[in-house]
């Protein structure tokens, strides 16, 4: 009978472990052993390519676990507690000539070569001493351009963030801004939650046993999440977790629990007014919104300033990039005796027409639309019908069919004067100008009208240029229909640009235009 049975190729084995490394997670697994063998204080020097790192720890009683791999040499309370796999040294010798290590009473030396190959490795007897110091010689940075010490120390920034241990590198202790007592730690299933209030719960950056591991969040606002030692981290490198898609969403429900808890006892300890101006928008982001609910304020950023942001279509674009939000407060009683509104518009193109009126009685338009469905404000909030808005104007002065504006072809109307109201409120708000359906009303005083017609946007991009021919077309308009003789019509038909650029041909020459019973041009004399 054959038989066959697991066996392991040792040496090709180790030549393959050195791509599921890095100098990064040398360092990382150097600080992991000294955290583990209970050191107080860790000694990192770096000289050329000689690094050396020393702790005051328990020290290592059987040298032979350091360079065994699968095999680490930890007692057993710490085996069960976080999982230590036994090749963090290993990890040392991918990027280093040579190894030397004095713990205790004893000491080795060796190339890495002769290690990775199986080589012995003759144990020495040396000066007692406290702890564990070990020297890699021939290191050098992964990239060009720093020296050792330089990228050792960018490292360490990192690596230290919340390392329980005092870490110092060539004389100067590194700061640990996680480790600091004091800090308002909460606990949850996964491990300790830090919480900022200044940035989302689904931006946070996790540390396992004292060192970073995961992504980094994009912002610089983002919540600290200490995962619980017995949380096992993915193998041989450990810069992820072993179960990141299910571990994440358990870290994700504990962060946004503690994150709520969080603003929770801010509104308890604020008053409602305070509450509303520092996290408000925080608890329409993060899906806590109904702690809003029984605020008896809102937030004037929640509606729209029509200081800043006049009625028309540019509002669709902007509103994200240059939008100034209103500031302040409004109380619950204001808003019942002011009305809040909300358009309802089958069609787009009408909503200007609803803004303009909004605009013109100065309404509360209300526009965030993330409110919990329970919210005070939502029964408060009207809607309005952009078909039911009524338009009045005095004696048209001017007409002009089929003008073409932005590719559309409208009917432009110039009034003395113009109104708008609403169903069945006889009450009449001046305005100087709206569009209804193909009918673009205008006064002389009428600014800005390209609002009411596009936002200019083709294609993601402004187009500045037909925005502007629009304007000037319809100032032409304006300006033909305040006219009060043939000759100004004439003036403000004309290129302005004949003021300005000299014409040889027609030096002090006198033209005289004829029009027929239509006002078309019939001769030119």
């Amino acid at each position: 009978m054959t038989t066959i049975r697991l066996q392991t190729n040792q040496n090709r084995l180790i030549a393959t472990l050195r791509h599921a490394f890095t100098q990064a997670s040398m360092l990382g697994e150097l600080l992991q052993n000294a955290r583990r063998a209970k050191a107080r204080h860790v000694h990192i020097t770096a000289e050329d390519d000689t690094l050396t790192v020393s702790d005051d720890g328990e020290g290592i009683a059987d040298l032979q676990t350091l360079i065994c791999i699968a095999e680490s040499g930890w007692d057993e309370d710490l085996k069960a507690r976080e999982n230590p796999f036994g090749i963090g040294v290993l990890s040392t010798l991918y990027f280093a000539r040579s190894l030397r290590v004095h713990s205790l009473d004893k000491a080795f030396r060796a190339t890495t070569a002769a290690i990775i190959n199986g080589d012995d490795v003759e144990v020495i007897s040396a000066p007692a001493r406290i702890g564990t110091e070990i020297r890699l010689c021939g290191v050098e940075p992964p990239y060009k351009g720093p020296t050792l010490t330089e990228w050792i120390a960018q490292q360490l920034v990192r690596l230290c963030e919340a390392f329980p241990v005092r870490v110092t590198f060539n004389g100067t202790e590194f700061d640990r801004p996680l480790a600091r007592p004091g800090l308002a730690w909460r606990d949850t299933p996964v491990g300790q939650v830090l919480i900022d209030l200044n940035g989302v719960p689904s931006q946070y950056r996790c540390y396992l046993q004292g060192l970073p591991i995961g992504g980094r969040p994009s912002s610089q606002y983002h919540q600290i999440v200490v995962l619980r030692d017995d949380m096992i981290a993915r193998l041989p490198d450990r810069q992820h977790l072993l179960h990141e898609e299910q571990d994440g969403k358990r870290i994700e429900a504990a962060v946004a629990q503690a994150f709520r808890q969080e603003l929770v006892e801010a509104k308890e300890r604020l008053s409602g007014p305070e509450f509303l101006v520092l996290y408000a928008s925080m608890c329409l982001s993060s899906s806590n919104a109904d702690l809003l609910n029984d605020i008896p304020f809102a937030p004037r950023s929640w509606f729209r300033d029509w200081a800043s942001e006049p009625p028309g279509f540019r509002t669709q674009w902007a509103r994200f990039w240059d939008r100034q939000q209103a500031e302040g407060i409004a109380a619950r009683e204001a808003l019942q005796e002011a009305g809040v509104w909300s358009i309802d518009a089958e069609d787009d193109e009408d909503v200007p027409t609803a803004e303009v009126y909004l605009a013109a009685r100065q309404a509360f338009l209300l526009e965030e639309h993330r409110l919990d469905g329970d919210h005070w404000l939502i029964g408060l909030t009207s809607f309005l019908d952009p078909a039911q808005i009524g338009i009045h104007h005095g004696p048209i002065l001017h007409t002009e069919e089929g003008l073409s504006l932005n590719g559309d072809y409208l009917c432009l109307t110039l009034v003395d004067t113009l109104a708008v109201s609403f169903g069945n409120d006889a009450h009449e708000h001046s305005v100087a100008a709206i569009r209804s359906q193909g009918t673009l009303y205008v006064t002389r005083h009428a600014d800005d009208v390209t609002r009411l017609i596009s936002d200019y946007v083709f294609d993601d991009r402004y187009d500045e240029g037909r925005e502007d021919e629009d304007a000037q077309a319809i100032a032409t308009f304006i300006a033909v229909g305040c006219s009060d003789s043939p000759a100004r019509v004439i003036g403000e038909l004309l290129p302005s640009s004949w003021r300005y650029t000299k014409q040889p041909k027609l030096v002090g020459a006198t033209v005289c235009l004829r029009f027929d019973d239509e006002g078309k041009l019939a001769s030119v004399e």
